[in-house]
């Protein structure tokens, strides 16, 4: 299969072999940092994450519990790693969703957090990725907000939660139908 694996190089349109293991070849992993304001920026190369490797999944999810989240990487006949966030602390929150009504694992379930004057919102999913799936845990992260002032949860199945009040820096289990969160 000639030209299998290639291809066009910088200069001149020439091809370039870059192998018979991957179609996708060999090329640097990037991440992006939210800047609030509507735009992101690259920083990659400040983490160490912009190796140059032939990815095929990526998790996020908290590996140590620390309220960080932490990124494992899958990448072709390479085994996988665990890229522990090691950044500054500040202050998080975390959301554990067991339906009822709705399916178990809360999928479809849409949170809208508002701590002070910002929002944010998550919806849980799953099977995020290709070959990979982050966790379905729902994460905030607060910045230098101590409480949350409001969370308010659409069920798949259409049902309400509001909660008020939040202490940051802890993990909720928030099962359909009941009014309040278990801090965990």
């Amino acid at each position: 299969m000639e030209g299998v694996g290639r291809r066009l190089g910088k200069r001149g349109g020439s091809l370039l072999n870059i192998g018979n293991a991957s179609l996708n070849g060999r090329e640097n992993n990037v991440l992006f940092r939210n800047n609030g304001d509507g735009r992101f920026t690259e920083v990659g190369f400040v983490n160490g994450v912009d190796r140059i490797e032939d990815g095929r999944g990526m998790a996020i999810f908290d590996y140590d519990q620390d309220g960080r989240l932490d990124i494992a990487l899958r990448n072709f006949y390479m085994p996988a790693t665990v890229l522990r966030n090691r950044g500054d602390a500040a202050h998080w929150i975390r959301f554990d969703l067991v339906g009822t009504t709705s399916n178990r694992d809360a999928v479809g379930a849409r949170l809208r957090l508002r701590a002070g004057d910002h929002w944010q919102t998550r919806i849980v999913n799953a099977g995020s990725g290709y070959v990979s799936s982050s966790s379905k845990r729902q994460h905030f992260g607060l910045g230098s907000a101590s409480r949350v002032d409001e969370v308010e949860i659409v069920w798949p199945s259409g049902e309400r939660t509001l909660l008020r009040d939040l202490a940051a820096d802890q993990a909720y289990q928030v099962t359909e139908g009941r009014a309040l969160a278990d801090s965990r």
